[in-house]
């Protein structure tokens, strides 16, 4: 009879990252534990340079998307009285921040 040591020992995987992300540069404070918490993002739009401040974290949690660990950060920010929906993913190993916009609101 099997008890179950053992099994089911491997990280759950989501899958691939849906829709387009793109590369951003992002500040970040981190807390006394050690979590980074986005404060700042800049992004490039047709040459321009963007910046989104005020974030809002909504959910963080950590994911591995075919095997890559990544942090995964569902977000809300006001920014020239448009609210933004987007999520932000911090790849660990590459130490590399990408952005998925999810909608403007």
């Amino acid at each position: 009879m099997s008890m179950g040591i053992g099994i089911n020992t491997q990280k759950p995987d989501a899958g691939e990252i849906r829709g387009r992300q793109e590369d951003i540069a992002c500040g970040v404070w981190f807390t006394s534990g050690g979590n980074p918490i986005p404060q700042l993002v800049k992004y490039k739009e047709r040459e321009e340079v963007h910046s989104i401040r005020n974030i809002r974290v909504l959910t963080r949690e950590k994911k591995y998307y075919c095997g890559i660990p990544v942090m995964e950060y569902l977000c809300s920010a006001v920014e020239e009285e448009m609210e933004y929906l987007f999520k932000l993913y911090y790849y660990l190993e590459e130490c590399k921040w990408k952005i998925a916009w999810l909608k403007e609101l």
